[in-house]
């Protein structure tokens, strides 16, 4: 099976290699948090830790993970409270320190391919 590769490499000014990267593709599955409840939202975080390191994914967000959503969500002309509040029901929960660093992970990824490419049924900001 051929595994699909992008290979990244930092130069300095002067064309030197400093640090070379190779990502690979991976296909993961994502649960569709549309259908969550509270009920239902620690089997949805136990479901995902199958994928990775437990602890780690019921960390808490951590702060950069959070300024980062905040920028994002601010480049596409939303910021405070409005912000706060999107952020809050995107993530279902009470307060965004209940937020995971798993999931902050994927609204990351989801929120910025969004802004990159368009959202065919419209932006979730208007």
């Amino acid at each position: 099976m051929e595994k699909k590769a992008r290979y990244i490499e930092l130069r300095t000014t002067e064309g030197k290699p400093i640090v070379s990267f190779y990502l690979f593709e991976k296909e993961v599955s994502i649960e569709d948090k549309s259908d969550a409840s509270s009920g239902n939202k620690q089997e949805k975080r136990n479901g995902k830790n199958q994928q990775g390191n437990n602890q780690n994914n019921e960390s808490p967000m951590t702060d950069p993970q959070k300024r980062f959503l905040f920028r994002i969500l601010a480049d596409q002309g939303m910021e405070g409270d409005r912000a706060h509040e999107y952020l809050r029901k995107l993530f279902q929960v009470e307060a965004l320190k209940d937020a995971t660093k798993f999931e902050a992970s994927r609204m990351i990824e989801q929120l910025l391919a969004e802004a990159k490419g368009g959202d065919e049924n419209g932006s979730p900001f208007e």
